[in-house]
């Protein structure tokens, strides 16, 4: 099983982790770090270790929300040197139930396309198709 850790600004991951648990149940290996303003590089670096500890699990995939933030190149620069942690940035909801679903069945490479597919799936023009429909 690969373990995810979504990271975001405020309480936008922790709610992501709630809403996916309300959808597809207790999720082993799922955490949230919610980064508060003012919070730095050093912090986010903290929290990363102390839940990777707490996971004790050797591949995880981290979710954050925006490139080229603050917390993405935090997350980037936690992987770099870390061993099997992969970074998505970008992250909806449609990924993180599309990785929640596929982590049993594939590698963390593998992982990270499901990812990126499924955020990527999940943005829809639902006006442009209703008015295809009519």
């Amino acid at each position: 099983m690969i373990g995810i850790i979504v990271v975001g600004h405020g309480n936008f991951a922790s709610e992501l982790v709630s809403i996916s648990q309300t959808i597809l149940g207790k999720q082993k290996y799922l955490e949230a770090i919610s980064v508060n303003a003012g919070e730095g590089e050093h912090a986010i670096h903290s929290k990363l270790k102390e839940l990777m500890g707490i996971m004790e699990i050797s591949d995880v995939v981290i979710l954050s929300d925006i490139f080229g933030g603050s917390i993405s190149n935090a997350c980037l620069y936690f992987a770099d040197h870390s061993g099997h942690i992969a970074v998505v940035t970008g992250v909806n909801l449609p990924m993180v139930l599309k990785v929640l679903t596929y982590r049993n069945n594939v590698n963390l490479s593998e992982l990270v396309s499901v990812a990126c597919k499924g955020g990527k799936d999940g943005i829809v023009d639902a006006c442009g198709i209703i008015e295809k429909k009519q």
